[in-house]
């Protein structure tokens, strides 16, 4: 007699048949709107995200057998199980974005499209994140000082924590002066993309890999991250700094890329990206947003002017 599925591992295969590793989520974020479905996917498309949803998933297996509700299998869980489970959670502290993820999480397991809307299950707010946002309790002038050359990389290049111990000369985007304009990284959900660094740092970013690939040849910059420092705090540096520059140059009716804007900017993927909004937004020109917000590797305009413009 073969052995009954258990209910974790149910939960997990319905997670891995959604494992769309290496296809593009915005492509089929696209077709979604095409189709009429508000851009929403049914597929997995990060590792982490996997990861994750996992671990929701667990944790739910862990309630509900301290609840006694043994359940075997994933039809005995209904709307209600899933409701009680997150506003449980909710009532225990955990914030309304936490609260989204896991009801994410177990939409997808259990094949649902439960809503917030009408549970008494609080709304996300842009103002409620702290994780990474800002220097923090942990905020000591000493950190930054002694981190001072990758600080001034971090705001000129807006590249993600993950990137620091990996991001070497080799990486290192010159124009035809040997100026270095930008690095190639590969970074959330393994996606390659090309930063562009900030035209009045492009310099001292020039000198700087110079220097280090004269005495180190191609090893990365650094070895590690200093755990305090707040790489999130750069990238918004990074991204005013950008917008600015953007907006200077639209204004004048110059290249800010200087002819290498396709190395930068997917225009199609920004047409595509703008078309859903007017022309300005919170006061912000559209274009030079999805600009910024593929330098950040996002393809979304609200995350830009939510978390990196209006939040520091």
């Amino acid at each position: 007699m073969s052995r009954r599925t258990s209910f974790k591992e149910q939960m997990f295969r319905a997670l891995n048949s959604l494992n769309c590793y290496g296809q593009s989520k915005y492509k089929a974020k696209q077709e979604s709107y095409r189709n009429g479905n508000k851009g929403k996917v049914k597929g997995i498309y990060s590792k982490k995200t996997m990861s994750d949803y996992k671990k929701v998933a667990e944790q739910f297996q862990s309630w509900s057998k301290n609840k006694g509700y043994n359940f075997k299998s994933l039809a005995d869980v209904s709307d209600s199980h899933i409701i009680q489970y997150l506003k449980e959670r909710q009532d225990t502290g955990k914030s309304a974005w936490t609260i989204s993820r896991d009801l994410s999480a177990l939409n997808k397991i259990f094949s649902r499209e439960i809503s917030k809307k009408g549970t008494g299950l609080k709304s996300r707010k842009n103002s409620d994140i702290k994780n990474n946002r800002g220097f923090g309790n942990n905020y000591r002038p000493s950190i930054y000082k002694k981190n001072k050359e990758l600080t001034d990389f971090l705001s000129a290049t807006g590249i993600r924590r993950q990137s620091i111990t990996v991001v070497s000369p080799a990486d290192a985007i010159r124009d035809g002066q040997g100026v270095v304009i930008g690095f190639s990284v590969v970074e959330k959900g393994g996606k390659p993309r090309n930063c562009y660094v900030i035209k009045s740092k492009q310099n001292d970013i020039t000198s700087f890999v110079d220097k280090h690939q004269s005495k180190s040849g191609n090893k990365p910059f650094w070895s590690k991250a200093d755990k305090n420092l707040n790489t999130h705090w750069y990238r918004s540096e990074y991204a005013k700094a950008l917008y600015s520059d953007l907006v200077s140059a639209q204004s004048n009716k110059q290249d800010y890329f200087n002819g290498y804007r396709d190395f930068f900017v997917n225009s199609s993927r920004l047409e595509l990206t703008t078309k859903r909004h007017n022309q300005t937004v919170k006061g912000y020109d559209v274009e030079c947003l999805g600009v910024v917000s593929q330098c950040l590797g996002h393809n979304r305009i609200d995350v830009v002017y939510s978390n990196y413009m209006s939040r520091f």
